[in-house]
């Protein structure tokens, strides 16, 4: 096989490989309500659970590293594939909130090992090819997580519990796994990134705002379902279909993300992505309806999508700094935002109610639009 045709194989396979981590992200999400419902968790539980997800991915990120480092991203991509998956079934049997926690946590360390292996492998393969290709990557786990999403929400519509939901795309995601991984390169550049590292300096604002998009964006990914089958009083199908609107919204952002950053640059990119995720948040809080929900929360990943891999492009060119430092002090302010984003919410939610909880996405969204535009003088 040629050195042209194997790169074209693994890129095929490495799109295949964001597919499979977008589904199992996407049928977490989306049947979130119908656990919350199965077990009688309070808002502060579910905030729990979710946090657990988060936390676990991002206490395995300097593990992720290591092992893409120590044996090549092929082997991790399909271990955090195979372990996500499982733990996504194990997730469907649990009996009580503790055991919930513990799925979660294992489902998290499936994503942070999967997260890191597959971004390295990407940064590898743009690196052969001469050309980028990261960003249209992600936009192939937003259709993942349009599918899992998708593949709930029917599923509910037709009361298939998440007993039948989560085993059933678990053993697809496997499947899809093991004929998509042994095709990715068999070594692939080292992610130094893969660690702690503390913002400072010029890398502080970059930091500050990708904190604020992926709170943004957990958030609407923990939290839309939840709103929708609680304040919006919407069917179990639609709730799910919140997840599928931010999905679908995603994906679109994040394949025309290259050309809007070349055509408004960060700073423009920022700007208008953070006022058309605060105005998703308003139409989604403001109507509490199925409709206005599933509107809300569209333009919420519309506005966060392509701001997250621009924001690493810039925290990766900083003046004066290691490409890698940068990205590694966006990727943990990143991934704080993640890990914050369930006991904040949850536990706000506990306290005023779910919709006056959800008022953090929107304060995130201010920031991002008020803040952004200096990236000018940060890039």
């Amino acid at each position: 096989m040629g050195r042209g045709s194997r790169l074209r194989r693994a890129h095929v396979a490495l799109a295949l490989t964001f597919v499979a981590f977008g589904i199992v992200d996407g049928t977490w999400a989306a049947r979130l309500p119908a656990l919350k419902a199965r077990l009688s968790l309070d808002s502060g539980q579910l905030g729990l659970v979710v946090f657990a997800v988060s936390a676990a991915a991002t206490a395995v990120l300097p593990l992720a590293g290591w092992l893409a480092s120590r044996f090549g991203s092929r082997g991790p991509a399909a271990l955090g594939l195979v372990l996500a998956a499982g733990a996504l079934a194990a997730a469907a049997f649990a009996a009580g909130e503790a055991e919930l926690g513990v799925a979660a946590a294992a489902v998290g360390a499936g994503f942070g090992i999967v997260d890191v292996s597959a971004n390295a492998h990407g940064v590898a393969l743009e690196r052969e090819l001469g050309r980028h290709i990261l960003s249209a990557l992600h936009g192939m786990w937003g259709v993942g997580l349009l599918a899992g999403s998708g593949i709930a929400a029917a599923l509910a519509a037709a009361a298939v519990g998440v007993r039948g939901n989560y085993p059933a795309v678990a053993g697809g995601v496997v499947v899809l796994a093991l004929l998509a991984v042994p095709r990715l390169l068999p070594r692939a550049e080292d992610s130094e990134a893969a660690r702690f590292a503390l913002p400072h300096g010029a890398v502080v604002l970059p930091s500050l705002l990708m904190f604020c998009s992926m709170f943004l964006e957990s958030s609407a990914m923990n939290w839309s379902a939840v709103f929708l089958a609680g304040p919006a009083h919407a069917s179990a199908a639609a709730a799910a279909g919140g997840v599928v609107a931010f999905g679908v919204a995603m994906a679109v952002s994040r394949f025309a993300g290259d050309r809007l950053l070349a055509r408004w640059g960060v700073a423009g990119l920022a700007r208008r992505g953070g006022v058309v995720s605060g105005a998703g948040v308003v139409v989604a809080l403001a109507f509490r309806t199925p409709a206005a929900g599933l509107v809300g929360f569209a333009l919420v990943g519309v506005g966060c999508a392509a701001l997250v891999p621009a924001l690493f492009r810039v925290a990766g060119a900083t003046p004066g700094m290691a490409p890698a430092a940068g990205i590694a002090a966006v990727a943990t302010a990143g991934y704080t935002g993640s890990v914050v984003n369930g006991p904040a919410v949850g536990f706000l939610a506990r306290a005023v109610g779910l919709t006056p909880a959800l008022g953090l996405l929107g304060a995130a969204a201010l920031v991002i639009a008020v803040l952004g535009p200096r990236l000018v003088s940060a890039a």
